[in-house]
């Protein structure tokens, strides 16, 4: 490989289906993907690796830590093709559904998949700045309609169960000394929880208008949700590598008026 190509490094976003759907703009709000992309443009290549279903009407059922942890080795770049300057690891939603769900992942092998994706070999050759993203919080008002449309006589997952996911994300980011952005305290603040009040999301508490307009379908985010995780995505970065916030950072290439003159 010719040494002196210009190559940009990748911002690489990696989760489930709420990962894959930050390019989504299917009733023409905001963006995440297209405004991360927009911010770190002829800087950084934005590249999404979350996975679920392609389609929509397929279904939402995503990733959970266990095939995330074998996928990882395969989807990242050799160091020689392209370098991660930052990588998003956002997983949990599916782990923590209930023991009757196949997507379902022990507390003791979700922590032990965490441990193993944050410590890869492969990705530990980036050198990259990881951010680790806890689950948001699960509505569980909100998901009833889906469980109906399942079939489902019981929920498959709940708003406390969902916590002690959270719960393990932080203890692992702060066990490792990874950045740790709380997705699941942003929201629930956001709502007016306060420490020691039920869960705002679970039927042991009314129902939240703030997490109707957060999120879709009581696990997915809206363009609203998405908004905040965005702005808190930017401020964590501005807060733990000031030098690699959009401005900061060279062009790959020239601007136009520098650009292969003669």
């Amino acid at each position: 490989m010719d040494g002196n190509k210009p190559r940009y490094d990748q911002f690489l976003l990696f989760g489930d289906s709420i990962t894959q759907a930050v390019f989504e703009q299917s009733d023409g709000g905001f963006c995440f993907g297209a405004a991360l992309e927009n911010a770190y443009i002829r800087r950084l290549d934005v590249v999404n690796r979350g996975f679920r279903y392609p389609q929509l009407n397929q279904g939402n059922s995503g990733y959970n830590t266990s095939q995330a942890l074998a996928a990882l080795g395969l989807l990242l770049p050799d160091t020689q093709v392209a370098n991660v300057r930052f990588m998003t690891i956002w997983f949990g939603a599916n782990d923590a559904c209930l023991s009757s769900s196949s997507q379902h992942v022990s507390l003791d092998t979700f922590r032990e998949n965490l441990n193993k994706i944050l410590t890869h070999p492969s990705l530990e050759k980036h050198h990259a700045g990881i951010i680790l993203l806890t689950p948001p919080p699960l509505d569980q008002y909100l998901r009833a309609k889906n469980d109906a449309e399942k079939g489902l006589t019981e929920p498959e997952r709940t708003a406390e169960h969902t916590k002690l996911y959270v719960d393990v994300v932080r203890e692992e980011a702060s066990k490792l000394g990874v950045t740790l952005m709380d997705v699941w305290t942003l929201f629930q603040r956001e709502a007016g929880w306060k420490e020691g009040e039920p869960l705002i999301g679970s039927k042991n508490r009314e129902q939240s208008a703030v997490f109707a307009e957060l999120l879709q379908d009581g696990l997915h985010l809206t363009p609203k949700g998405y908004r905040l995780v965005f702005d808190e995505l930017m401020r964590v970065i501005q807060e733990n590598w000031p030098d690699q916030v959009p401005e900061k950072l060279p062009l790959v290439f020239p601007v136009w008026e520098d650009a292969f003159r003669d």
